[in-house]
């Protein structure tokens, strides 16, 4: 069954995002000194233990290799990046770290555990508690955490380090609203340490109106509707994720969420990619070539992916130059809204497109 139809409905219930293709990338040998995005390893063998180092240095916790996924205890994360990591037993709920990289863990059982990043579905694999024990998988580090690691599957090592981010401050500043006898929230990111004040203002501007746009929708939305109940009161909160901070770039994803009645909220979302140099707001086209033979290849590619994953809703003419995108290590990821192209329970349609082969 597709994860996508198997979870959508939980997940997207809650508010967060679906996405993602697949669980892992290219495994690397730690000899060819190649930093890795995301680790797969040649062992089909489930809950293999593996060596962690931080920086070189060996670590006394292990990790662990499931299923083609290498996974990191979080405690080990919170002890070599020094970030704070709570239990909420009551909700059964673990967060890792704070600021806006803040990770969530949503128990349902050992093996159901959904990873958010300020309410961003992190996609799959999830958590697993093996011994009492929450482990993340190393993808979810990677693309949102700032590390970065080798692997060696002779060696069953993987060595970890931070990524070499780019020098700026990201804060989340929140702004409230009364709306009908709710509260709508919205975190958004303010930037601050660039050298070129007229492209920081530039970039903070846009993200400010982004901001200001989900009030205005917010608000639009319940212009015609009664005051919400208290048994399912209506619900309206903005947030957003990083999904690359370096070389110069910058590369962020706003969401709304907002739940008006009936069977589900929608969600909608907003990715940003800047270049700090100037404040430029660049397209998909920037990083990708879409001329020629290769848009009609991309054109292909995301109008069978959809077929194949299903759910597909027709109408697809082709990938517009503005299309939503956003960075991440070494590629770009294009995607679509919810009922864009797809039914509901498929979620957001991503399709990760490496850079180097689509020069």
């Amino acid at each position: 069954m597709n994860y996508i139809m198997k979870y959508g409905a939980a997940v997207i219930a809650t508010g967060v995002f679906l996405g993602g293709l697949g669980l892992s990338g290219q495994a690397v040998d730690a000899s060819t000194s190649k930093t890795v995005s995301s680790l797969a390893a040649s062992s089909k063998k489930v809950n293999s233990d593996i060596s962690l180092k931080w920086n070189g240095k060996a670590l006394s916790q292990k990790g662990m290799l499931d299923r083609g996924a290498v996974y990191v205890p979080a405690t080990v994360i919170r002890d070599v990046l020094g970030l704070p990591l709570k239990y909420d037993a009551k909700n059964k709920v673990y967060t890792l770290g704070d600021g806006y990289n803040k990770l969530s863990a949503n128990v349902y059982n050992a093996n159901e555990i959904y990873l958010t990043v300020n309410g961003y579905f992190a996609g799959e694999p999830g958590g697993k508690i093996v011994n009492g024990r929450l482990y993340i998988p190393y993808k979810v580090l990677n693309e949102y955490m700032g590390i970065q690691g080798q692997w060696s599957p002779s060696a069953k090592l993987l060595n970890m380090t931070a990524k070499k981010q780019n020098p700026i401050t990201i804060k989340t500043e929140t702004v409230k609203k009364k709306i009908l006898n709710t509260t709508a929230v919205v975190n958004y990111p303010v930037i601050s340490g660039l050298e070129n004040e007229e492209a920081q203002t530039k970039i903070n501007n846009v993200l400010k109106k982004n901001m200001e746009n989900v009030f205005d929708a917010a608000e639009g939305d319940v212009g015609t509707l009664p005051p919400s109940g208290s048994d399912y009161p209506y619900e309206f909160q903005g947030d957003f994720v990083v999904h690359y901070n370096a070389n110069g770039l910058l590369s962020i994803t706003t969401s709304e969420y907002s739940y008006t009645g009936g069977a589900h909220g929608m969600t909608f979302r907003n990715s940003y990619t800047f270049s700090l140099k100037d404040g430029k707001q660049l397209k998909l086209g920037d990083f990708i070539n879409m001329q020629g033979k290769n848009k009609q290849k991309l054109n292909n590619l995301v109008l069978n992916k959809m077929k194949e994953d299903g759910g597909y809703l027709g109408g697809f003419k082709g990938v517009p130059t503005d299309a939503q995108f956003y960075l991440k290590d070494n590629a770009a990821v294009l995607y679509f809204s919810l009922y864009e192209y797809t039914a509901y329970a498929y979620g957001f349609p991503e399709f990760e497109l490496k850079l180097k082969e689509w020069k």
